[in-house]
This record gives C-alpha cells, sequence and structure tokens, in this order.
C-alpha cells in the first residue's frame, strides 16, 4: 500500500470516529468554518477538484475541522490555518513530492525551520525566537492529532524540535506614576475623551489582555454599583477560554461611571466606537465594538502625550499590572491566577524586573558611597 493509500485510509478511520467534518454526506467536502467566518476550498487545488482524493491540503482540512469539533478558540484555529498552509506551500516548492502527512520527515521540518531562521519579514526583519517556535509547534500538533486519531505511520512530534525563545523581557513596563499622567494627559469631556480614560485604567485595574478588554460587554459590569465599592469582582472568559476574575479598583470604576453616563446607544460593548457606521464587528454584525488596532493607536497616542516612550503598547499596561502586585508582595501563584496564565513559568519573567527594582534600591543606600574606614595600626 502506498504512503496516499494509506494516508486516505487514515483520514477515513478519522472521519468514522466523528473527528473529521470536512466532507459532507454526499462524499463531497463541505467549506470549512471558523466561527463565523467561512474558508473556502482552494479551487485550484487538485484535491479539491477530485471528490474522495487525499492530499496534503486535505489534511490539514480535516485537521483544522478537528480543532472546531474540539472547540479551540477562533485565534488559535487561524494561527493553525496560516501556518500549515505556509508549511504546506514550502513544501510544494522545496520538496514536491511530499504529498501527504505520511512523507513528512524530521529533515523536511529541520530544511523548513532553517528556512523560517532566514526568513525576511516587514522592514527588513527577521522572525523571532519566539515566532519560530509558534510556527513549529503548529506543526507539532498537527503531527499529534494524525499520530493519535489514525493509523498513519507520521514523524514523531518530539522529532520537531523548537527554538530556545528565552525569556521574553518586556521591552517597556510603566509604573503607576506613568499611567496616571497617561490618564490625565487625555484631556476633554467628550465621549471619546472619557472612553479612553477609562480604557487606560481599566487595563492597568485588571491585566486585562487586549482581546479580552474589547470583548467585554455593558452587561458584566453592574453599572449601579460603579463607585460605590472599593474592588469590583467581574468574571470573564480569557485565552484559552479559560474563565478568571478580575478586579476593577476605585478609580477605574469612576472613570467607568462617567464614561458609561454618556452612552445613549444600546449596543452590547463595553468600548465602541464613537463615531456611528465606523466600524462593523469581526461576526459581520452591526455593533460598534472597539477593535484591538485602535486601542493600540490611542494608548501610543496617550504615550506621546505624556511624555512617554511612543511605542508603549496596551500589553505594556498588563505587565505593569503584574509588576506592581508583586512589588506589592503578591505571590506568584496570585499573580498567575489574575493574569490567566496556564504555566506559572510565564509569570516569574516578572520576578527579574522586580529584582532588578530591589537591585536598584539596594545600591542607592548611603552606607555603599561611604569608604570604610582604614584599620589602625
Amino acid at each position: 500500500m502506498t504512503d496516499r493509500e494509506q494516508s486516505c485510509q487514515g483520514e477515513g478511520k478519522s472521519r468514522r470516529n466523528g473527528t473529521d467534518a470536512a466532507s459532507g454526506a454526499d462524499g463531497s467536502r463541505s467549506e470549512s468554518r471558523v466561527r463565523g467566518q467561512e474558508i473556502t476550498p482552494d479551487p485550484s487545488d487538485p484535491a479539491e477538484q477530485r471528490p474522495g482524493s487525499c492530499s496534503l491540503e486535505s489534511e490539514i482540512n480535516a485537521f483544522i475541522e478537528y480543532c472546531l469539533d474540539q472547540n479551540r478558540s477562533r485565534k488559535t484555529i487561524e494561527t493553525y490555518q496560516q501556518v500549515l498552509r505556509d508549511f504546506s506551500s514550502w513544501l510544494q516548492t522545496a520538496f514536491p513530492e511530499v504529498e501527504t502527512v505520511t512523507r513528512i520527515a524530521r529533515r523536511h521540518v529541520q530544511a523548513y525551520a532553517r528556512f523560517l531562521r532566514t526568513r525576511v519579514v516587514r522592514r527588513g526583519q527577521e522572525l523571532s525566537a519566539r515566532t519560530r517556535a509558534k510556527y513549529l509547534a503548529t506543526i507539532r500538533s498537527f503531527l499529534k492529532y494524525y499520530a493519535i486519531e489514525t493509523d498513519l505511520p507520521v514523524l514523531p512530534r518530539d522529532k520537531v524540535a523548537l527554538p530556545r525563545t528565552g525569556d521574553h523581557m518586556p521591552p517597556a513596563v510603566p509604573t503607576p506614576e506613568e499611567i496616571a499622567r497617561l490618564i490625565a494627559a487625555r484631556t476633554g469631556d467628550t465621549l471619546r475623551d472619557r472612553r479612553d480614560r477609562a480604557i487606560l485604567a481599566l487595563l492597568f485595574s485588571t491585566g486585562l489582555r487586549i482581546g479580552e478588554l474589547c470583548a467585554m460587554d455593558r452587561r458584566q459590569i453592574r453599572e449601579e454599583h460603579l463607585g460605590q465599592e472599593e474592588l469590583m469582582e467581574v468574571s470573564i472568559v480569557g485565552k484559552g477560554r479559560r474563565g478568571r476574575v478580575i478586579f476593577i479598583n476605585a478609580t477605574a470604576q469612576l472613570l467607568l461611571r462617567d464614561y458609561l453616563a454618556l452612552r445613549t446607544d444600546d449596543d452590547p460593548a463595553l468600548f465602541i466606537h464613537v463615531h456611528p457606521g465606523q466600524r462593523r464587528s469581526a461576526t459581520g454584525d452591526s455593533s460598534r465594538r472597539l477593535t484591538p488596532r485602535a486601542i493600540q493607536q490611542m494608548v501610543q497616542e496617550a504615550a506621546r502625550r505624556a511624555g512617554l516612550d511612543g511605542r508603549l503598547t496596551p500589553h505594556a499596561l498588563r505587565h505593569g499590572f503584574a509588576v506592581d502586585l508583586l512589588r506589592g508582595g503578591a505571590d506568584l501563584r496570585t499573580v498567575q491566577d489574575l493574569l490567566g496564565h496556564r504555566s506559572v513559568t510565564t509569570t516569574q519573567v516578572y520576578t527579574r524586573l522586580t529584582n532588578q527594582t530591589l537591585r536598584e534600591g539596594y545600591l542607592k543606600r548611603r552606607s555603599l558611597r561611604v569608604p570604610p574606614e582604614a584599620p589602625s595600626t
């Protein structure tokens, strides 16, 4: 039996197990779907032109359908699609004989890793080690699916080595004083001014990711209690569909109350574009929900007005939140839970920043600047 026949046989088993929804009841391929967005199969692909045929492209589609059935997040699935289509396209040029997943060997993955290492993206920059690790980790997941869900003889996932990424140190971590300057720099009393001040305060108060902030709805906030509690507890669903609790401090509550007091619309989103009809949400409805890009631009503008680093990002406020907690005496596990990190190892990078602060404070001791007296003879 050839590799192609084995691969098709394995894919058939996957369908019988209910893990592959890529083909319809009549044997024709259905369109893939990603959380409301349709992904139309490429008509130029021979596998799409011959119903029942098998190719690396159809195997990728089967894996994507499996991820959908497993309720993976939309962002994860979009990343898988992007990486695997890129890998497949590269294989067609570099190793055209690799037509199915069973023909992928270690040397092919190693060659792709070398290609990524020298790949130049925008502004002449190379891909970071973290990005290259993400690409190779996606290939690992792809191989793991076929190793577990089918009987295909595929390359073991542990044969795909990931590059060392090291500790990812945040480039800029704002202090509470700098956050206050950011908020104060947004002067004015318009809906947009109040919205931007509320966003800046909420990011630093909660440590929210930018995507989590954009996804928040008004119903999650008990508006009638804003400003009446020292801390407001709110439940959210964050990265990886993991739920967690965030706390909104008194300052952020007051700014949220001022912002919502000027809202006269019935849009469910907590933060919206102030110009009607300017944007539509990613799902295609009429919501004016604010986008991550708009918040990034707002933070950078506020940073320039406050005389801070213009490269400051919304994620930097999340870093500042974590460091401020650790400096205040919070333990790593608490910070991990508040940030929504799956592993405490991810949280530990912030201890290096707090240790640096302790070192700087220690060096400021006056006794270190006073030379010791020479011993008497």
